[in-house]
């Protein structure tokens, strides 16, 4: 069930010598399930000016760290939701796909 694999990525912004910001990344690797974004919860967040694109499910809720964007199938997303189910250690994360500088 979790075959596929996705790539968590931790940004950490720094400022060089000239007071410029600098973005650097940490990626870890894990097993996911994709899965659909259910209907309402779509357009709950289409209310709120959100586009909600895939929902990615960890194995282990213990594999999530706080990273804030995730790379999977060649493409890279913003983390918009965390849910942990109550009945079983696996973490949902709902993705939205990222666009840098508004393009």
């Amino acid at each position: 069930m979790f075959d596929s694999i996705a790539t968590l990525r931790a940004e950490t912004v720094t400022q060089d010598a000239s007071l410029n910001e600098v973005t650097t990344y940490t990626d870890r690797e894990v097993f996911v399930h994709p899965a659909s974004v259910r209907m309402s919860e779509f357009y709950q967040a289409a209310n709120a000016g959100l586009k909600p694109e895939l929902v990615l499910v960890l194995a282990n809720f213990a594999d999530y760290q706080g990273e804030r964007v995730v790379l999977f199938d060649g493409k890279e997303y913003t983390v918009l939701r965390t849910y942990q189910r109550p009945d079983r250690d696996s973490l949902e994360l709902t993705l939205e796909e990222r666009v840098e500088n508004g393009a």
